[in-house]
């Protein structure tokens, strides 16, 4: 992992923020082709290694402000899928959670992602939701 405050280059922020696109392109692609646990079985089983030497709240952050560029705006699945997939390959025992908020009053679910029962978002994150399932 990097250090906590270091300063990326302005390269190296954009080829983290192309790395994140594409995986948000992957994952639409994949949540349209299988059902949600198969494609996170696939996550799991991509071991490429790639390590992006960050803490998982860090990453977390890098890809909330990645997929705020621009007017798209994924929702909270899809840029969940986005940081478990990078955290999985990078060898980080991630956990995908789906829940409700604790007062809910329809049946319209929220998506975050814990590593060690910690919340690394993306953000909003978990705050005020009640897991009803958990992949990874």
């Amino acid at each position: 992992m990097s250090a906590v405050g270091e300063r990326l280059r302005w390269g190296r922020k954009v080829g983290i923020a192309l790395r994140i696109w594409s995986r948000l392109l992957s994952v639409s692609i994949g949540l349209r082709r299988y059902p949600l646990p198969e494609l996170i079985g696939r996550l799991d089983a991509e071991n490429a290694a790639r390590s992006l030497r960050f803490s998982p709240e860090r990453v977390g952050r890098m890809v909330t402000r990645s997929l705020r560029l621009g007017p798209y705006r994924p929702r909270c699945l899809l840029a969940s899928l986005v940081l478990y997939g990078l955290l999985r390959e990078s060898g980080v025992r991630a956990k995908l959670v789906i829940g409700l908020a604790q007062d809910a009053r329809s049946k319209d679910a929220h998506a975050w992602v814990e590593v060690d029962s910690v919340d690394v978002g993306p953000a909003p994150g978990g705050a005020g939701h009640l897991a009803l399932a958990r992949y990874g």
